[in-house]
């Protein structure tokens, strides 16, 4: 991405947002509504949504011979081993032109959907079905039958997609965790589709913007699908405000990425592509996102959690509630999560997510909080693990509730 330079805007569309609506700037993002903000998610619950759907779904990589269609239960099926899937428009119109050298994609779909003529509802039946079984069949025939697809099932008897061997997909997961590493204080805006195929809107928070005095607020526009419905996307811009029906204003955009899913992918390449576009063109804070990457990288040194978050609490004279709070939110989310060697970043992960579970002014805090711990020098941290570990049973009992340290 050589020759990148940061956005400009001079718009000024979206003043009338400032002036008549209350903007979330106590929540780092001073350009967008506050009634906006609160309808946006966080990193944690994007992965939430995808893991969600995930464990619903199976992929198989298959030959040819290995599936056969059917129309027995008076619509179409796949059938794999036994199993039978509906396969869904999308996949139905990757099976005719994989299987029809792309003929009659459209006449395909159109066997497969009831529609509306006139005063008349044509309902699709099982005679429909039986020509689609024939039609596709009858291409398959003229196919190598040891022909590779990969196959995306859902528990819900759904086939979601039809793929060739050589097409490559971004594990969603994987490209959300990118943007999570390079914009680490964001929230996710505009957000749709599913652990299929995403898109939406990333917001950058003010406080890791070079540009601190900008009047403009900043945003990353992100999509991927590991289906085949669209390309990877990475789109920079910055804009104005966002009012409080989520409208866009005085928007300006960068320089996009567009990468296929065909050939083989270099994840590390485009970890590094992906991470230069948004960089040079939004001006971040490098030093703020290093310290996050660094604090990843320090260990506990066998201390245990309990006693470091102790030991923090101690340090940032949190009272016995907030404490237990962050334990809790250890306990809960950030101790089941890989990798099972902790570094000290769980801790500040922790400390924001106890956050959410308190009232507005002490999650405002908490994040805060979170944000000073980012600064902790070396020094620092070992004086809390060094702290941590001379803790006794009666300490911790001082820090936390008493059902925590039961």
């Amino acid at each position: 991405m050589d020759g990148l330079t940061p956005i400009q805007n001079q718009k000024r569309d979206g003043d009338f947002v400032h002036a008549n609506q209350n903007m979330a700037s106590s929540d780092g993002y001073r350009n967008v509504s506050k009634s906006w903000f609160d309808k946006t998610i966080s990193y944690d619950e994007g992965f939430e949504l995808l893991e969600n759907d995930v464990e619903q779904r199976e992929d198989y990589l298959v030959e040819l011979r290995e599936l056969r269609f059917a129309s027995e239960d008076g619509k179409f099926e796949v059938d794999y081993n036994g199993r039978k899937f509906t396969p869904t428009d999308h996949t139905i119109s990757q099976m005719a032109a994989n299987l029809l050298d792309g003929q009659g994609t459209a006449f395909i779909r159109y066997l497969s959907n009831d529609y509306e003529k006139g005063n008349k509802n044509i309902t699709r039946d099982g005679q429909d079905a039986d020509v689609l079984r024939h039609i596709l069949q009858n291409g398959k025939r003229r196919i190598d039958p040891t022909k590779k697809m990969k196959l995306r099932t859902y528990s819900d008897g759904t086939l979601r997609a039809w793929l060739s061997e050589s097409y490559s997909e971004v594990d969603n997961r994987w490209y959300l965790e990118q943007v999570k590493n390079i914009i680490p204080v964001g929230r996710l805006s505009h957000w749709r589709g599913d652990a299929d195929t995403i898109w939406g809107n990333v917001l950058i928070s003010d406080t890791i913007r070079q540009e601190f005095d900008s009047e403009y607020g900043g945003m990353v526009s992100v999509s991927n699908c590991e289906i085949g419905k669209r390309a990877l996307g990475s789109l920079p811009s910055l804009f104005r405000a966002i009012c409080m029906n989520g409208c866009i204003w005085g928007q300006a955009y960068g320089e996009k990425i567009k990468v296929v899913h065909r050939g083989e992918i270099d994840l590390d390449q485009l970890r590094i592509k992906l991470r230069d576009n948004i960089e040079k063109q939004i001006k971040l804070i490098p030093d703020g996102i290093e310290r996050m990457l660094g604090i990843r990288a320090m260990g506990t040194d066998g201390v245990a959690m309990k006693n470091i978050i102790a030991a923090t609490a101690q340090k940032e004279r949190i009272d016995r509630s907030g404490a237990s709070a962050i334990l809790q939110a250890w306990v809960k989310d950030e101790s089941k999560i890989a990798p099972v060697e902790r570094s000290l970043f769980d801790v500040v992960n922790s400390v924001t997510r106890a956050g959410q579970t308190l009232t507005n002014q002490r999650w405002v805090d908490f994040d805060k909080l979170g944000g000073r711990m980012l600064e902790y020098t070396d020094a620092q941290w070992d004086s809390v693990k060094t702290v941590a570990s001379n803790l006794t049973d009666k300490d911790l009992k001082k820090v936390y509730s008493n059902q925590m340290v039961a």
